[in-house]
Protein backbone atom coordinates (compact mmCIF):
# COMPACT_ATOMS: atom_id res chain seq x y z
CA UNK A 1 0.00 0.00 0.00
CA UNK A 2 2.66 2.52 0.99
CA UNK A 3 4.41 1.86 -2.65
CA UNK A 4 1.25 2.72 -4.60
CA UNK A 5 0.34 5.40 -2.22
CA UNK A 6 3.90 6.67 -2.74
CA UNK A 7 2.87 10.45 -4.09
CA UNK A 8 6.20 11.69 -5.27
CA UNK A 9 5.66 9.45 -8.17
CA UNK A 10 2.49 10.94 -8.63
CA UNK A 11 1.12 14.30 -10.80
CA UNK A 12 -0.75 16.61 -9.09
CA UNK A 13 -3.92 15.91 -11.32
CA UNK A 14 -7.44 15.20 -10.96
CA UNK A 15 -8.38 11.91 -8.71
CA UNK A 16 -10.33 8.66 -10.53
CA UNK A 17 -13.21 9.92 -8.28
CA UNK A 18 -13.71 13.04 -9.27
CA UNK A 19 -13.49 11.90 -12.82
CA UNK A 20 -17.05 10.39 -12.76
CA UNK A 21 -16.40 7.48 -14.14
CA UNK A 22 -19.70 4.93 -13.50
CA UNK A 23 -18.35 2.07 -15.57
CA UNK A 24 -15.26 0.19 -16.55
CA UNK A 25 -15.08 -1.92 -19.05
CA UNK A 26 -11.73 -4.26 -20.00
CA UNK A 27 -10.91 -6.12 -22.78
CA UNK A 28 -8.28 -8.91 -22.64
CA UNK A 29 -8.93 -8.69 -18.63
CA UNK A 30 -5.90 -11.51 -18.78
CA UNK A 31 -3.62 -9.02 -18.62
CA UNK A 32 -4.26 -8.13 -14.73
CA UNK A 33 -4.19 -11.40 -14.01
CA UNK A 34 -1.35 -11.14 -11.78
CA UNK A 35 -2.85 -9.75 -8.19
CA UNK A 36 -1.45 -10.36 -5.16
CA UNK A 37 -1.95 -13.13 -3.01
CA UNK A 38 -1.74 -14.31 0.11
CA UNK A 39 -1.19 -18.29 1.41
CA UNK A 40 -0.25 -20.80 3.82
CA UNK A 41 0.41 -23.29 1.22
CA UNK A 42 4.34 -23.75 0.79
CA UNK A 43 6.03 -25.66 -2.31
CA UNK A 44 3.11 -25.82 -4.27
CA UNK A 45 2.70 -25.38 -8.01
CA UNK A 46 0.65 -23.84 -9.69
CA UNK A 47 0.41 -20.62 -7.18
CA UNK A 48 1.78 -17.66 -8.48
CA UNK A 49 2.11 -15.04 -6.26
CA UNK A 50 3.67 -12.22 -8.52
CA UNK A 51 2.15 -8.84 -8.95
CA UNK A 52 1.79 -6.32 -11.07
CA UNK A 53 0.73 -3.01 -9.62
CA UNK A 54 -1.42 -2.05 -12.90
CA UNK A 55 -3.47 -5.14 -11.02
CA UNK A 56 -3.29 -3.59 -8.08
CA UNK A 57 -5.00 -0.65 -9.43
CA UNK A 58 -7.65 -2.41 -11.35
CA UNK A 59 -8.38 -4.17 -7.60
CA UNK A 60 -9.01 -1.07 -6.09
CA UNK A 61 -11.01 0.32 -8.87
CA UNK A 62 -13.18 -2.88 -9.10
CA UNK A 63 -13.74 -2.33 -5.61
CA UNK A 64 -15.15 1.23 -5.80
CA UNK A 65 -17.32 0.17 -8.38
CA UNK A 66 -18.89 -2.33 -5.81
CA UNK A 67 -19.03 0.71 -3.64
CA UNK A 68 -20.99 2.98 -6.58
CA UNK A 69 -23.06 0.07 -8.50
CA UNK A 70 -23.82 -2.98 -6.01
CA UNK A 71 -21.17 -4.78 -7.82
CA UNK A 72 -22.70 -4.29 -11.65
CA UNK A 73 -19.79 -1.08 -12.25
CA UNK A 74 -17.02 -3.72 -13.85
CA UNK A 75 -17.12 -5.72 -17.52
CA UNK A 76 -14.15 -8.24 -18.49
CA UNK A 77 -14.03 -9.25 -21.85
CA UNK A 78 -11.28 -12.05 -22.97
CA UNK A 79 -10.54 -15.58 -24.37
CA UNK A 80 -8.47 -16.70 -22.15
CA UNK A 81 -9.88 -16.75 -18.87
CA UNK A 82 -7.85 -19.45 -17.61
CA UNK A 83 -4.06 -19.45 -19.62
CA UNK A 84 -1.57 -20.79 -16.74
CA UNK A 85 -2.99 -21.75 -13.32
CA UNK A 86 -6.11 -21.97 -11.48
CA UNK A 87 -5.40 -19.38 -9.21
CA UNK A 88 -6.59 -17.36 -12.15
CA UNK A 89 -10.59 -18.06 -11.77
CA UNK A 90 -9.98 -16.63 -8.11
CA UNK A 91 -8.32 -13.80 -8.81
CA UNK A 92 -11.10 -13.00 -11.58
CA UNK A 93 -13.62 -13.49 -9.03
CA UNK A 94 -11.64 -11.52 -6.51
CA UNK A 95 -12.56 -8.59 -9.20
CA UNK A 96 -15.61 -9.75 -9.96
CA UNK A 97 -17.16 -11.21 -7.21
CA UNK A 98 -15.32 -10.07 -4.56
CA UNK A 99 -18.66 -9.17 -2.03
CA UNK A 100 -20.24 -12.82 -2.92
CA UNK A 101 -16.55 -14.36 -1.65
CA UNK A 102 -17.24 -12.56 1.49
CA UNK A 103 -20.54 -13.67 1.61
CA UNK A 104 -19.68 -17.34 1.86
CA UNK A 105 -16.03 -16.78 3.94
CA UNK A 106 -13.87 -17.41 0.58
CA UNK A 107 -12.37 -14.10 0.19
CA UNK A 108 -8.96 -15.47 1.68
CA UNK A 109 -7.17 -17.71 -0.60
CA UNK A 110 -6.92 -20.59 1.65
CA UNK A 111 -10.70 -20.90 2.55
CA UNK A 112 -11.17 -20.73 -1.39
CA UNK A 113 -8.45 -23.53 -2.24
CA UNK A 114 -10.12 -26.13 0.37
CA UNK A 115 -12.75 -25.81 -0.96
CA UNK A 116 -13.08 -25.66 -4.64
CA UNK A 117 -9.55 -27.03 -5.20
CA UNK A 118 -7.19 -30.10 -5.05
CA UNK A 119 -3.37 -30.41 -4.79
CA UNK A 120 -2.05 -33.12 -6.90
CA UNK A 121 1.48 -35.18 -6.51
CA UNK A 122 2.46 -36.15 -9.80
CA UNK A 123 6.21 -37.35 -11.46
CA UNK A 124 7.05 -34.60 -13.76
CA UNK A 125 9.99 -33.77 -15.96
CA UNK A 126 12.78 -31.43 -14.26
CA UNK A 127 12.95 -27.78 -15.58
CA UNK A 128 16.59 -29.09 -16.91
CA UNK A 129 14.97 -31.84 -19.13
CA UNK A 130 17.40 -34.12 -17.79
CA UNK A 131 15.36 -36.56 -15.40
CA UNK A 132 12.19 -36.34 -13.00
CA UNK A 133 10.90 -35.44 -9.92
CA UNK A 134 8.01 -35.79 -7.71
CA UNK A 135 5.70 -31.85 -7.58
CA UNK A 136 3.24 -31.19 -5.99
CA UNK A 137 0.94 -28.81 -7.96
CA UNK A 138 -2.85 -27.25 -7.07
CA UNK A 139 -3.74 -28.76 -10.27
CA UNK A 140 -7.18 -29.92 -10.09
CA UNK A 141 -11.11 -28.53 -9.33
CA UNK A 142 -13.66 -29.75 -6.88
CA UNK A 143 -17.23 -29.24 -6.49
CA UNK A 144 -16.80 -28.27 -9.74
CA UNK A 145 -20.83 -27.28 -9.88
CA UNK A 146 -20.78 -25.13 -7.20
CA UNK A 147 -17.89 -23.18 -8.74
CA UNK A 148 -19.41 -22.10 -11.81
CA UNK A 149 -22.89 -22.14 -10.72
CA UNK A 150 -21.09 -19.00 -8.43
CA UNK A 151 -18.81 -18.13 -11.54
CA UNK A 152 -22.03 -17.85 -14.42
CA UNK A 153 -23.79 -15.64 -11.67
CA UNK A 154 -21.52 -13.07 -13.66
CA UNK A 155 -19.79 -14.71 -16.52
CA UNK A 156 -21.40 -15.23 -20.18
CA UNK A 157 -19.36 -18.14 -21.59
CA UNK A 158 -18.88 -18.85 -25.08
CA UNK A 159 -17.23 -21.92 -26.34
CA UNK A 160 -15.77 -21.99 -30.27
CA UNK A 161 -18.47 -24.62 -31.03
CA UNK A 162 -21.03 -22.05 -29.83
CA UNK A 163 -19.40 -19.25 -31.92
CA UNK A 164 -18.85 -21.20 -35.03
CA UNK A 165 -16.20 -19.06 -36.39
CA UNK A 166 -15.06 -19.61 -40.07
CA UNK A 167 -11.37 -20.95 -38.85
CA UNK A 168 -9.49 -22.95 -41.50
CA UNK A 169 -9.14 -26.90 -40.93
CA UNK A 170 -6.10 -27.94 -39.94
CA UNK A 171 -4.25 -31.62 -39.91
CA UNK A 172 -1.89 -31.94 -37.33
CA UNK A 173 0.64 -34.49 -36.69
CA UNK A 174 3.70 -35.03 -35.02
CA UNK A 175 7.37 -35.04 -36.20
CA UNK A 176 10.44 -36.52 -34.44
CA UNK A 177 13.45 -34.93 -34.12
CA UNK A 178 16.95 -36.14 -32.67
CA UNK A 179 18.86 -34.16 -30.91
CA UNK A 180 22.13 -32.89 -32.00
CA UNK A 181 25.77 -33.97 -30.15
CA UNK A 182 26.37 -30.23 -29.50
CA UNK A 183 22.78 -29.95 -27.62
CA UNK A 184 23.39 -33.46 -25.66
CA UNK A 185 26.38 -31.60 -24.27
CA UNK A 186 24.58 -28.36 -23.57
CA UNK A 187 21.53 -30.07 -21.83
CA UNK A 188 24.30 -31.66 -19.83
CA UNK A 189 25.21 -28.23 -19.07
CA UNK A 190 21.91 -27.08 -18.37
CA UNK A 191 21.49 -30.10 -15.49
CA UNK A 192 24.71 -28.94 -13.75
CA UNK A 193 23.40 -25.33 -13.78
CA UNK A 194 20.21 -26.49 -11.82
CA UNK A 195 22.23 -28.67 -9.50
CA UNK A 196 24.34 -25.33 -8.64
CA UNK A 197 20.54 -23.42 -8.22
CA UNK A 198 19.58 -26.31 -6.06
CA UNK A 199 22.51 -26.57 -3.43
CA UNK A 200 22.10 -22.39 -3.20
CA UNK A 201 25.66 -21.81 -4.73
CA UNK A 202 24.55 -19.07 -7.43
CA UNK A 203 22.67 -16.34 -6.65
CA UNK A 204 19.38 -15.95 -8.57
CA UNK A 205 20.29 -12.60 -9.99
CA UNK A 206 23.14 -14.89 -11.81
CA UNK A 207 21.12 -17.91 -12.59
CA UNK A 208 17.82 -19.71 -11.81
CA UNK A 209 15.26 -22.31 -13.22
CA UNK A 210 13.63 -19.43 -15.33
CA UNK A 211 17.17 -18.75 -17.05
CA UNK A 212 17.40 -22.87 -17.73
CA UNK A 213 14.06 -23.22 -18.96
CA UNK A 214 14.37 -20.57 -20.85
CA UNK A 215 17.93 -21.38 -22.67
CA UNK A 216 16.21 -25.47 -22.52
CA UNK A 217 13.30 -24.08 -24.98
CA UNK A 218 15.97 -22.46 -27.28
CA UNK A 219 18.24 -25.06 -27.76
CA UNK A 220 15.27 -27.50 -28.21
CA UNK A 221 14.45 -25.48 -31.28
CA UNK A 222 17.57 -24.84 -32.43
CA UNK A 223 21.36 -24.85 -31.04
CA UNK A 224 22.27 -21.54 -32.55
CA UNK A 225 19.69 -20.13 -30.39
CA UNK A 226 22.32 -20.28 -28.25
CA UNK A 227 25.29 -19.88 -30.03
CA UNK A 228 25.14 -18.38 -33.21
CA UNK A 229 28.31 -19.60 -34.27
CA UNK A 230 27.35 -23.11 -34.29
CA UNK A 231 26.75 -24.59 -37.79
CA UNK A 232 22.84 -25.22 -39.18
CA UNK A 233 21.90 -28.75 -37.69
CA UNK A 234 20.31 -30.49 -40.76
CA UNK A 235 18.11 -32.66 -38.46
CA UNK A 236 17.04 -29.77 -36.31
CA UNK A 237 13.75 -28.67 -35.71
CA UNK A 238 13.40 -25.66 -38.21
CA UNK A 239 14.68 -27.75 -40.78
CA UNK A 240 11.88 -30.62 -39.91
CA UNK A 241 9.42 -27.96 -40.25
CA UNK A 242 10.80 -26.06 -43.62
CA UNK A 243 10.67 -29.87 -45.08
CA UNK A 244 7.00 -30.31 -44.21
CA UNK A 245 5.58 -26.64 -45.55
Amino acid sequence: LEKLNDQSRKDDVVTFEELGVDRLFIDESHYYKNLFLYTKMRNVGGIAQTEAQKSSDLFMKCRYFDELTGGRGTVFATGTPISNSMVELYTIQRYLQYNTLQRNGLQHFDAWASTFGETVTAVELTPEGTGYRAKTRFARFYNLPELMAMFKEVADIKTADMLELPVPKASFHNVAVKPSEMQKEMVASLAERAEKIRGGSVDSSVDNMLKITNDGRKLALDQRMMNDMLPDDEGSKINACTNNI
